[in-house]
């Protein structure tokens, strides 16, 4: 009988058919195993701390990039530099490499990386009578466009951009402007020190409280829980996105295209995201766990995300020419992956970011101004981070 190996993510497999895709291909080359999902939908990487600790061991396990260091470093994953062969790290993007290594280990193998960009609601900019700008648009032509397209009031309200309160998200906008969250040694933030961050912080609170031009989390809501539910509903615009932002459209059936990050100072900026496949230290079998990996990583589980819309692949190895030629804006996915910067990860990022996005709250409904934000959340950071 074939070996049954527990694979744990936050994705529900009957709901994703690129993972059925993956699990029908692996055991079909790998007869001798049988893989069984196991969904943690909420609070993912804090219930999958508890149940390392309390002896419950999957044998591969999904991890977000900015909790491998987290979990490296507590001694809760199995290093993977004797199981990675050198042509799979050799075919890596740049962008990539970070996420998985901790302290020039390499503890994690990538499910895919998703880098950040602008997503128009080509319906919205129709109705409007606005042309679609060139890729090579700029952020104050972002700001006008925007301004255009926010208008009306209760039922009848639109606007020109959104972004949910998510570190991430805030991120790409940061990165934008060529800032940072973190000092170089990780042991503060620099949001009162770093002059590109200051620009960003500002240029978000402006796009709240003096433009005007994005809904408050509570309007947003209206339109329902996703964060991009707006998007879909026609009400917002423009809204950054990843890969598997197109899947949630396609399947809503709406009408959008895809441009760059709009450019500072001659430049387009963006972050990219990184998420992953880990094998816990006590895994009962390492070798057939990384069977497991290899595949889902590597260029057959990496091309089937590609080809169903879930993620750019992180590996050179899967060829992207016929994805580029599906749409005239699938290259600007491909080009990011050259030039994106990574999601700054932390030991202690996950503290860092609770208590940053409750402070953004502060800021983007206009209770403090970017100073204060930025003062108070260096403030607190300091002893976060310093641990």
């Amino acid at each position: 009988d074939p070996t049954t190996l527990k694979v744990y993510t936050w994705w529900d497999v009957t709901k994703f058919e690129h993972l059925q895709k993956m699990q029908q291909d692996f055991e079909a080359a790998n007869p001798d195993i049988k893989l069984e999902f196991v969904t943690i939908p909420s609070k993912y990487a804090d219930t999958m701390v508890t149940k390392l600790a309390g002896g419950e061991i999957p044998d591969v396990m999904m991890l977000a990039m900015d909790q491998v260091p987290r979990y490296a470093l507590n001694g809760m994953l199995l290093p993977l530099d004797d199981l990675a062969s050198q042509e799979y790290k050799d075919a890596l993007y740049p962008v990539v490499k970070d996420a998985l290594t901790v302290n020039g280990t390499m503890y994690a193998a990538a499910r895919d990386v998703t880098p950040k960009v602008m997503y128009l609601n080509t319906k919205m900019f129709e109705d409007a009578g606005i042309e679609i700008p060139a890729d090579t648009w700029t952020m104050d032509e972002f700001v006008e466009i925007a301004k255009q397209l926010t208008k009306g009031s209760g039922a009848d309200a639109q606007w020109g951009y959104y972004w949910k309160n998510y570190t991430d998200q805030t991120f790409a906008m940061i990165a934008a402007f060529g800032g940072e969250l973190y000092s170089e040694d990780g042991k503060a933030s620099v949001l009162s020190t770093d002059e590109n961050t200051q620009k960003a912080v500002q240029f978000m609170y402006d796009l709240y409280n003096t433009y005007k031009v994005c809904p408050s989390a509570t309007q947003a809501a209206q339109f329902g829980d996703s964060e991009f539910a707006p998007f879909m509903a026609n009400k917002v615009a423009m809204q950054i996105g990843a890969l598997s932002t197109a899947s949630t459209f396609d399947a809503n059936g709406t009408e959008y295209t895809v441009l760059p990050m709009p450019y500072v100072d001659g430049v387009s900026k963006t972050s990219s995201f990184v998420n992953t496949w880990v094998i816990p230290k006590t895994a009962r079998n390492p070798e057939l766990s990384w069977r497991v990996v290899e595949f889902l990583s590597g260029k057959e589980g990496q091309q089937i995300a590609l080809d169903m819309n879930y993620g750019l692949p992180a590996s050179t190895m899967v060829d992207t020419t016929e994805f580029e030629a599906k749409t005239p804006y699938n290259k600007y996915f491909v080009q990011a992956l050259e030039t994106a910067v990574p999601y700054p990860t932390n030991l202690n990022g996950s503290e860092f970011q609770n208590m940053f996005q409750k402070e953004c709250e502060s800021l983007w409904a206009g209770a403090v101004s970017p100073e204060e934000f930025a003062q108070r959340v260096d403030e607190q950071a300091a002893p976060i981070l310093s641990k």
